[in-house]
């Protein structure tokens, strides 16, 4: 009963930090990713005015560069104090500093909160790599299924992250420490014991250290999440949740290890890396290239695979020196150099003014994120490629068996608990309906405050029927993991509809108090960014169909290597396609039809002249001033962002400042008693 009670001690102790650490890194990439960007935007800035959410000073984003780098090093210290009996409580002790995040939000003194939390969790990785390695992966496994449940609580929201969570998370941080003291108590009467054996040296080696960036990078970007699965799978991520927790948590199941053990060893020694690579790589790229219940299926089973591949990161070592510190800071350096590639997946469009061959390179990285992924799983994969007369796993007590299949049953349970059905509130009025746009711009205001409790208040105030939204993101690591239509959809009680225009994780969603009968998403010829438009046909309160159209066409870069007219072609092909599908799904031309969304044009555009032609502008007729939906620095404003209408009648438009996104609101309330021109 001892040993029990000394193992739950340890896998307690060693789950809480990986909470910690999960957390602490998902808060500081995306926070310091916004720092940086409002710092270059304030240096742009002719006369900043102070006080602007966002807004922050050179210096500050100088010391918590300066901070995070020292914490990513703290693995180092693990030379020292992994000889020492108290190492692991000063390394607990650090990782409590997540308190401090919680404290003091996106401040200077919350960032630094956040990359202790972080420096001092992977100086306990490597303390504990060399001390009690098979505690190491449980580590992760508890961490990120921990941080799966409670972001399920939030929609998809980390709830911890908010000050009114203080007291909570200063009673988690306290019993940290007291856990950790027992620990080292339970580590002492072990040692005393006449019968004591000084555990096998073991540590992180330079190829173990290049599988946790790639593991560490499989876990925050791309299968760590329900809505991050989900949506490449085209599925509700309330139906991938408690199947994604239970396939992370399996391989806390020793029955489950011992079947992968017996599975890899059917294979002679050199081929069972081989066939790990194989089978996890095959499985992500069905679940990248297929969508519906297949794709997520082969992704879940790729978790289960991937969960896993972290007792691979530990390897028998003969030598008296240790490397396990400098793995893991090696690790984490891989890891953001992964995540760098994979932002530009996404963002290759905006690279501009790099020296050649840089720019060039950054851009070819569009539409690879599979590779970026398969890169990934090779480097998980070095280990057992390598080690290839080494079987990490083992089986353990029936009894253990049992109790880890009970964490996994109840953590399944809660998720389908926590994945509440969302509550679709109908319109209030029968004969109108309120419509709005809005460019999310990824949850970021212009000088990249992130703010998305306002962006819902807005929402909200507007009475707002359908919105058409751009720009979403689906749980990217620089806007904190989030599934920004989810979290809207749910705070706001309407029914989501999402459509992934780049990667999967970023693109267009419409949320609706109307029921839809029809749904389509079709990507559009793009030279520049990845656009597409979605479509839905919704069935009105007065019983009639209403076909709406969300769009964003391409951006006009004056700094791009095409000339704007090129640039201009680009969206007049876009919107030919455009037409094209609304001829295909309406050809007799009679039925009401909106189409909204970011076109990237201004009013005396051509492309504007040409919409003209065929569709009726309701904000025609407003002074430039009251209608502009887009803001920049240097008090540059325009209008981009229109709801065209064809047989619907306008009762009344209006454009909402959004201090939150760089796009302004425009909502329109539209008759359904009788149809306009």
């Amino acid at each position: 009963m001892t040993n029990y009670r000394r193992e739950l001690f340890r896998y307690l102790e060693a789950g809480i930090i990986g909470l910690f650490f999960v957390q602490g890194m998902r808060f500081l990439y995306g926070t310091l990713y916004a720092h940086l960007g409002s710092i270059d935007q304030l240096s742009k800035t002719a006369s900043p005015i102070s006080g602007t959410p966002g807004l922050i000073s050179r210096a500050d984003v100088q010391t918590e560069l300066l901070i995070t780098l020292v914490a990513l090093l703290l693995p180092l210290l693990a030379v020292l104090l992994g000889r020492w009996q108290f190492g692991t409580l000063v390394a607990a002790v650090v990782a409590a500093g997540r308190v401090y995040m919680t404290f003091s939000g996106h401040s200077l003194l919350g960032v630094s909160g956040a990359a202790i939390t972080v420096g001092g969790a992977a100086l306990y990785m490597a303390i504990i790599a060399r001390r009690r390695p098979h505690t190491l992966p449980i580590l992760f496994i508890l961490g990120f299924a921990a941080d799966q449940l409670i972001r399920l609580y939030g929609f998809s929201a980390d709830l911890t992250w908010d000050g009114s969570f203080l007291p909570i998370q200063a009673v988690i941080s306290l019993a940290l420490f007291v856990i950790a003291v027992i620990n080292v108590l339970f580590d002492q009467a072990e040692a005393r014991q006449p019968d004591y054996q000084a555990p096998p040296r073991t540590g992180i080696s330079s190829w173990g250290a290049l599988a946790m960036g790639g593991l560490l990078y499989l876990e925050f970007a791309l299968l760590g999440l329900p809505n991050t699965v989900a949506r490449r799978a085209g599925l509700d991520p309330l139906l991938v949740a408690p199947w994604l927790i239970a396939a992370t948590l399996l391989p806390i199941i020793p029955g489950v290890r011992d079947l992968a053990r017996r599975f890899l060893g059917m294979f002679d020694g050199q081929w069972r890396g081989w066939v790990w690579f194989l089978l996890t790589g095959l499985l992500i790229v069905i679940g990248f290239r297929f969508s519906g219940p297949i794709s997520a299926f082969v992704l879940i089973a790729a978790q289960v695979l991937v969960g896993l591949s972290w007792w691979w990161i530990i390897q028998p070592t003969e030598t008296r020196g240790n490397f396990s510190g400098p793995g893991v800071a090696i690790g984490l350096a891989l890891f953001l150099a992964i995540t760098g590639a994979d932002y530009f997946t996404y963002d290759y469009a905006f690279v501009r003014g790099l020296q050649e061959p840089f720019g060039s390179a950054l851009r070819a990285l569009r539409g690879l994120g599979l590779a970026v992924a398969l890169i990934s799983v090779l480097l998980v994969n070095l280990p057992p490629i390598l080690a290839r007369k080494r079987l990490p796993w083992r089986g353990g007590r029936f009894i253990e068996s049992v109790m880890g299949l009970l964490v996994v049953v109840l953590a399944g349970v809660l998720a389908y608990t926590f994945a509440r059905p969302t509550i679709l509130i109908p319109p209030t009025n029968t004969d109108r309906l309120r419509i709005a746009t809005l460019n999310l711009h990824g949850g970021y205001s212009l000088y990249f405050n992130y703010d998305l409790i306002s962006i819902a208040n807005e929402i909200k105030k507007s009475g707002a029927d359908v919105i058409l939204l751009q720009e979403v993101e689906a749980g990217r690591l620089v806007s904190y993991g989030v599934d920004q239509a989810q979290w809207l959809g749910r705070v706001l009680d309407m029914q989501i509809e999402y459509f992934p225009t780049n990667e999967a994780l970023q693109g267009l969603a419409i949320l609706t108090r109307v029921s839809i009968e029809q749904r389509q998403g079709v990507l559009l010829t793009s030279l520049g960014k990845q656009t597409g438009v979605q479509y839905v046909r919704l069935r009105a309160p007065d019983q009639a169909v209403l076909d709406v159209y969300n769009t964003q066409l391409g951006l006009l870069l004056k700094d791009s290597s095409r000339a704007p007219d090129q640039q201009e072609q680009d969206q007049i092909q876009q919107m030919n396609e455009i037409f094209g599908l609304i001829n295909q799904n309406d050809p007799t031309l009679t039925t009401r039809t909106l189409i909204g969304g970011t076109f990237n044009n201004v009013p005396t555009s051509d492309l504007y002249q040409r919409m003209a032609q065929y569709f009726s502008d309701p904000f025609a007729g407003f002074a430039a001033e009251k209608a502009i939906t887009w803001r920049l620095i240097n008090n540059v404003n325009s209008r981009v962002d229109y709801l065209w209408l064809r047989r619907i009648n306008s009762l009344q438009a209006g454009v909402v400042e959004m201090g939150a996104s760089t796009h302004n609101m425009a909502v329109l309330e539209i008759g359904l008693l009788s149809t306009g021109g």
